[in-house]
């Protein structure tokens, strides 16, 4: 449902490099719905959820809050 809670728990490059912390602290520390992810610029691509930053692409992990 887009009113359940999530929380960010990595964000990655593709690869799996971390995210340089002006990227992944955007994320941190808080709940989220989908739908406020979105309005913040991150795509919810059915298995994952991509925002653009700095040029590419970032993948954050998200799990249930």
């Amino acid at each position: 449902m887009l009113l359940d809670a999530y929380r960010v728990v990595q964000v990655t490059s593709p690869e799996g490099t971390p995210a340089p912390p002006e990227i992944a602290e955007r994320f941190q520390g808080r709940a989220w719905t989908k739908h406020q992810l979105e309005e913040r610029g991150v795509r919810i691509t059915g298995a994952a959820a991509w925002y653009l930053a700095a040029g590419q692409d970032w993948r954050l992990r998200i799990e249930p809050y």
